[in-house]
């Protein structure tokens, strides 16, 4: 918060139409800066009557002339309670929204918090604890300071009106919301991680692995880089929530609004690379209907985030030059919680289903089924499935040995994977130098013409 723009904010806010109040010496509780301007202003006019409290509220020209004495003669704390005594004099509207980001935090937290609880459960549950694991639980760690600090903040008057909140608790707001938005680059950064090692989980094309792997160098960086740039952007480091009353100069700040919007566009860029990255691979897929559904609720979130990011953009544009930050930047605070705690969301429902499969077997259980191609006998003879191998060979003889048919000999093994259902079987594993695609087991099995070596056949994700 700069000294200029909470001048400019008891400037505008001196010069409201609205109806006055009773006061009996109003003057009285102005700070003497203000009192004097104030008592300049009357004197050098002859429109209102100093008692016409009402006349003073609405009249242009008197209003004018307060705000330009008051720049010259005001601190910004003395212009601040200026206009608390003035707001009150001419009976302005005391508005409160603080209201909305407890209960956003709230409710936005506990769910985030549910969902990281249910994917650690499951994977421990499954015996599939991976990296992607360790990294929603360490995104969940740092997203939840954000969500308990911007929680506490309505307490202390974010979401009111700046100059009707004490000073002191200004320094307070300022000091906590400085914390809370390193913790946010670094939640940002291990969801992303998260994502990213759970794409690298279930993709295992070289390509699209090689893409992913850059995406984390990436993200890596970004997360340093602003986080960094968060922690030590001004010198000393306390005039980040110091230095808005004038009162003390720090030796350097950075532009706080030209690093507010190149941050959320960097984010939004980068999260919209991590979405697109596993469409080519989705593309190939041969799923059912109820694996599509599945991913498309998983990536259908992911979405949102992206679009609560481009909303909070237009919220962050004006965060460092508001003239009225304790109220206007409240909605920067909202969608920052539902930015993060979404994000976290997203990338723990995979586990949703197979907890309820865990609770309700029936109605939520392995769709393992749904996706495999179904081998009949006369495809298959003699098959045992899921495991195990067989082998036949089979000619018949037609009057002629020239008629004999000769069926192919092939070894087929099955392997379970239960224990990675998680990844809903999205593809099969890369074998004896092919391609790894989302080929079916019937093409793997199907008959072909003369004799070959035996292969053997797996069936993943």
């Amino acid at each position: 918060m700069r000294s200029s723009h909470v001048l400019s904010l008891a400037f505008a806010a001196l010069g409201w139409s609205v109806q006055p109040s009773v006061a009996q010496d109003p003057l009285s509780m102005l700070p003497f800066c203000a009192a004097t301007c104030f008592q300049s202003a009357l004197t050098n006019q002859n429109t209102c009557a100093p008692t016409d409290v009402q006349c003073i509220c609405t009249d242009g020209p008197i209003n004018a002339a307060i705000q330009n004495c008051v720049a010259g003669s005001c601190s910004v704390r003395q212009a601040l309670t200026a206009v608390n005594v003035t707001t009150t004099m001419c009976n302005a509207p005391i508005r409160d929204q603080s209201n909305i980001i407890f209960v956003t935090g709230l409710v936005a937290g506990s769910v985030a918090l549910l969902a990281v609880s249910v994917r650690t459960l499951v994977a421990f549950m499954r015996d599939s604890f991976g990296l992607d694991d360790v990294f929603a639980i360490a995104a969940e760690a740092a997203c939840l300071p954000v969500t308990v600090i911007q929680c506490i903040t309505p307490t202390l008057g974010f979401g009111k009106d700046t100059w009707v909140v004490p000073h002191q608790n200004i320094y307070r707001v300022l000091k906590l919301t400085y914390g809370s938005q390193i913790s946010y680059f670094v939640c940002h950064g291990l969801t992303k991680l998260a994502f990213l090692f759970f794409f690298l989980r279930i993709f295992p094309a070289e390509n699209t692995r090689h893409l992913i792997l850059a995406c984390v160098a990436v993200t890596v960086l970004y997360t340093i880089g602003f986080a960094f740039t968060m922690t030590f952007a001004c010198r000393p480091i306390s005039a980040v929530w110091t230095s808005w009353d004038g009162t003390r100069t720090p030796d350097y700040c950075i532009n706080q609004n030209t690093f507010y919007l190149v941050a959320a566009a960097f984010n939004i860029a980068l999260d919209i690379a991590i979405v697109f990255i596993p469409i080519p691979e989705l593309i190939k897929l041969r799923l059912s209907g109820r694996k599509k559904i599945l991913l498309s609720a998983i990536f259908g979130v992911g979405s949102i985030t992206i679009v609560v990011s481009c909303i909070r953009l237009s919220a962050v544009a004006k965060y460092a030059t508001s003239t009225n930050p304790m109220y206007d930047n409240l909605m920067s605070g909202v969608y920052s919680i539902l930015e993060i705690n979404v994000g976290i969301i997203c990338v723990s429902m995979p586990a949703f289903r197979r907890f309820l499969a865990i609770l309700v077997p029936k109605c939520f259980g392995s769709t393992q089924n749904d996706s495999k191609p179904k081998l009949t006998d006369e495809d298959m003879p003699n098959a045992r499935f899921p495991s195990g191998s067989s082998r036949q060979k089979k000619s018949t003889m037609s009057g002629s040995l020239f008629n004999t048919t000769i069926m192919k000999t092939v070894d087929i093994g099955m392997e379970s994977r239960g224990k990675d259902d998680d990844e809903v079987h999205l593809v099969e594993l890369k074998k004896e130098g092919t391609s790894a695609t989302t080929r079916s087991l019937e093409e793997g099995a199907r008959k072909f013409e003369g004799p070959q070596e035996p292969k053997t056949l797996y069936h993943g994700y």
